[in-house]
């Protein structure tokens, strides 16, 4: 398997972003509309994807959303890759590559009752938020952050 470092203009990664809203619309029905516009690919985005023999199985993605944040965004595995720790690594190794361009903050918004993503979020030691942005108010939306923390050496 390859990870490759890309954009958000890639078909690969439009392709799996399109498979993970259908999957969205399957399991949320029409509400899942109503959040296609915070979704969308307008602004750059910094991807991650994850070949198997040039085949796309899994994404992510950040943006900027502020002078000191990064949202991490459209985190997708294909289905039959799932349980393998994928989205762990490939949401690790964006945080490295936001901590290498000297951010200091992620940001990220799941479905109140993703139980999975918010788990894994809180492997990756990300906590619970007042809820940022458009989706304040919101009870479908759950909204956390983490701080990088920096190692200092002593000599």
């Amino acid at each position: 398997m390859e990870t490759v470092l890309t954009n958000e203009k890639d078909e690969r990664f439009i392709e799996l972003t399109k498979e993970l809203d259908k999957e969205y619309f399957q399991i949320y029905g029409d509400i899942a509309l109503e959040y296609q516009e915070y979704n969308d690919l307008k602004d750059p985005h910094i991807v991650l994807l994850l070949l198997n023999w040039t085949r796309p199985i899994a994404c992510a993605s950040y943006k900027l959303f502020d002078k000191d944040t990064i949202e991490i965004k459209r985190v997708y595995v294909k289905r039959r890759y799932r349980r393998k720790g994928i989205a762990y690594k490939l949401v690790k190794q964006l945080e490295k590559l936001a901590i290498e361009e000297n951010f200091k903050y992620s940001i990220i918004e799941t479905g109140s009752e993703n139980y999975s993503a918010i788990n894994l979020y809180k492997k990756l030691d990300y906590e619970i938020i007042d809820n940022f942005g458009q989706f304040k108010g919101d009870d479908l939306c759950i909204c956390m952050k983490k701080e990088f923390r920096t190692l200092i050496q002593a000599f």
